[in-house]
């Protein structure tokens, strides 16, 4: 069993692969991309009748002593402290070989979860567009759509998410003292408590880069 970092990183299309090349030459262990759609609110968009931007998104997994590096070097090459780059979190991630033990320590506990979370939310085709007008009414600033059919996916990493092609996952990273009230709009709202309807999860960032709040400042947890 292996206690490492699970990167997920938000940029414009075309910089993910040249993103995972450098991550992997500083000890990152493969890593997935998906196409995907920001949603955050733009007023330029709104003038130029662009609701969405295109967008990919890379999950890759690092030891917990080369988080720094990777941050460092997504600051210096690729800018991401800096407005409308894209955006970086880690979130625990724990995998699971034959020989875990399944009564070990989970990486995180409840007294030590962060002030953000990722709300996850896995949904029929087509419906992630209007789980994110729910969000948004609940408080969120914005999100990512990740479409079903991944990109790039190298043989050597593993991540336990299968992604079927009729799906889509609205990714959200939020406040903790918000995510609560975004949580049970969604679930309510987008009829999550239906047989089919789809699921939510949320996983605890840890640190962010390239994530603002309202006033501007960039947050770090």
């Amino acid at each position: 069993m292996t206690g490492d970092l699970l990167f997920l990183i938000v940029v414009n299309r075309g910089k993910a692969n040249q993103m995972l090349h450098k991550a992997q030459e500083i000890g990152a262990t493969g890593g997935t991309i998906f196409l995907g759609e920001g949603t955050m609110p733009s007023r330029l968009f709104d003038i130029l009748g662009i609701n969405q931007t295109q967008k990919e998104v890379l999950i890759t997994a690092v030891p917990d002593g080369v988080s720094d590096r990777l941050y460092a070097m997504l600051r210096e090459e690729f800018q991401l402290h800096k407005r409308y780059k894209g955006v970086a979190f880690a979130a625990p991630y724990r995998q699971w070989l034959p020989e875990s033990n399944p009564n070990a320590a989970p990486p995180y506990t409840h007294q030590e979860i962060p002030p953000y979370l990722c709300l996850l939310t896995v949904l029929e085709k087509g419906k992630a567009e209007e789980c994110m007008a729910v969000a948004r009414a609940a408080g969120a600033r914005g999100g990512t759509i990740i479409h079903g059919r991944g990109a790039g996916v190298p043989q050597d990493f593993y991540f336990p998410l299968v992604i079927e092609p009729q799906k889509e996952i609205l990714l959200i990273v939020t406040a903790r003292e918000a995510a609560y009230g975004i949580r049970n709009a969604i679930y309510t709202q987008m009829g999550l408590d239906k047989p089919g309807g789809g699921i939510i999860f949320s996983l605890p960032v840890l640190s962010t880069l390239g994530l603002y709040e309202e006033r501007g400042k960039e947050a770090k947890a």
